[in-house]
């Protein structure tokens, strides 16, 4: 088998989605051409877009009244709950599949997300529940900073913000520092940025800046990359900084398995996919390559390995070839160079 008998596979006509992603990413069509843009419509009118939009009102808006009585109305309106069925996740999984910005109820999405998510007070993205205190995590952060730019919606003040605040408080602490308790901290209750901050929260920060608008990053936040790849490769990008033999997550977030749709955490694909994006190679990233490649089948294909409960569709059936993760591999082999469709 080759790369290019799976590429075959990947732009079969039956999930366009996936021939979408295929034809811009991998092949390079240029996004004008009508094999795209009739891929880019059909993908629209078909699952697992079709039925995440189906959720939405008419405004783009995701309504469910049992989640407001059991978190409140403030964290269904700024889309973080119900867990993977509210609007955040909604934006954050078109944005992974590549949506159409253009698309109205997908516009509407992202206007909500800007309007009901982000608190001029804090300058960035956060969470109340039952109008209590206002939670800054930094996964969500960059998720939304992330999804926002992928749907066309990465110069709006709002996003700038948002990662001008991670860049402003984002923590590199590898079990080696008192947890603080001057804001945005809270000492030993943060979970976020405690003795040892949090893998995601750094990881999702440096995806979100692989999307920021160029030259937009100023020399603080330049430090602050440096310092969030650093983080990354003290941890070989899927192990323990202490111990070089345990993985980073053993449970639901390990990165060893290949997960769609992604949440909070990253797969080993993403994590890579990410460094690569930021220009950094070497050992570890190219240990992590040779990981994915040990998880192709004799057909030259990956397997979804774990998928999230309660979205609104899955992505494909964990345990059986996923044409999702498939691209999303080639994608990564093709910014490492070794991607082969010829």
């Amino acid at each position: 088998m080759t790369d290019a008998d799976t590429l075959e596979w990947l732009l079969e006509p039956s999930e366009p989605w996936i021939r979408y992603n295929a034809l811009v990413d991998l092949l390079d069509a240029p996004r004008s051409s009508g094999e795209v843009r009739e891929a880019l419509a059909e993908s629209m009118a078909t699952p697992p877009i079709s039925r995440i939009i189906a959720g939405l009102d008419a405004e783009g808006r995701y309504s469910n009244s049992a989640a407001v009585a059991k978190w409140g109305a403030s964290a269904v309106e700024a889309g973080y709950k119900p867990g993977y069925k509210g609007g955040a996740w909604k934006l954050l999984f078109l944005a992974q599949v590549g949506a159409d910005p253009e698309d109205g109820k997908v516009r509407k999405l992202g206007e909500n997300i800007l309007a009901n998510a982000y608190s001029e007070e804090q300058g960035t993205f956060c969470v109340s529940f039952h109008g209590g205190p206002q939670y800054m995590m930094p996964c969500f952060m960059g998720n939304m900073i992330w999804a926002l730019s992928r749907l066309g919606l990465g110069s709006r003040p709002e996003v700038v913000s948002a990662l001008n605040w991670l860049v402003m408080y984002q923590r590199f602490d590898d079990g080696d520092w008192k947890p603080p308790t001057d804001f945005p901290y809270r000492g030993a209750r943060e979970r976020c940025w405690g003795r040892h901050t949090c893998y995601w929260g750094v990881t999702n920060l440096l995806r979100a800046m692989t999307v920021a608008p160029s030259g937009f990053l100023s020399h603080e936040a330049e430090e602050v990359k440096r310092r969030g790849i650093d983080f990354v490769l003290a941890h070989r990008l899927l192990w323990s900084s202490h111990n070089p033999t345990r993985p980073i997550a053993t449970k639901n977030t390990r990165p060893r398995r290949l997960t769609a749709p992604l949440t909070y955490y990253h797969d080993a694909v993403e994590i890579a996919t990410t460094m690569l994006k930021l220009g950094v190679g070497g050992g570890a990233v190219d240990d992590t390559i040779e990981f994915v490649l040990s998880k192709r089948n004799e057909a030259w294909r990956w397997v979804l390995d774990n998928a999230p409960g309660n979205v609104d569709t899955p992505f494909g059936l964990k345990g059986r070839e996923s044409k999702w993760i498939t691209f999303r591999a080639l994608r990564m082999l093709k910014l490492g160079g070794r991607f082969k469709p010829n």
